[in-house]
């Protein structure tokens, strides 16, 4: 029994998060409609409900992540920056997580990010989302156009490219 739970931890740590691409690739997936999505898709830690269709007419970036999840921790700052030199082009940035509400606040202060964190309406896996860091991108339409599974270097200069490359 504990050999089965060793080789189960094991397997998802070693598969369940993603490392930051090193040579500059990233596994996108190119997505043709968005699924419908529950009456309350997340909660901000502020208390505010978001849907996506409250989202429509603008950019969105919406970054699946966990505390315990080191590629997801490492890739903030970048989405920072991101978030920060996209602030006056229509865009908006969420970081979303299934844990508890007051787990990912605790994170956010600790942290300092000046980012949009918040709770999800559901589990993660319920989207699809095989692994962490996963960051779905929104066209003003409310379209998910892009699913970017892994740690990216959100500030270079060729992603902050595609970024604004989106409708």
């Amino acid at each position: 029994m504990k050999t089965t739970l060793y080789v189960c931890l094991l397997s998802f740590l070693v598969f369940g998060c993603s490392s930051p691409k090193s040579n500059g690739e990233i596994n996108t997936e190119a997505i043709e409609t968005t699924a419908p999505q529950p009456e309350h898709f997340f909660q901000a830690t502020d208390g505010t409900y978001y849907q996506l269709a409250d989202l429509i007419g603008k950019r969105v970036f919406i970054n699946y992540w966990a505390t315990w999840c080191k590629p997801c921790i490492a890739e903030m700052p970048d989405i920072q920056v991101a978030a920060d030199r996209l602030k006056d082009e229509n865009y908006v940035f969420f970081l979303v997580s299934d844990q508890d509400i007051d787990k990912i606040k605790t994170f956010e202060k600790e942290r300092g990010f000046n980012l949009t964190f918040a709770k999800l309406n559901g589990k993660i896996q319920d989207l699809g989302i095989q692994s962490l860091p996963t960051t779905m991108i929104y066209n003003t339409k409310g379209e998910q156009i892009r699913k970017i599974t892994g740690a990216v270097k959100w500030d270079s200069e060729d992603m902050l490219t595609s970024l604004r490359d989106v409708q």
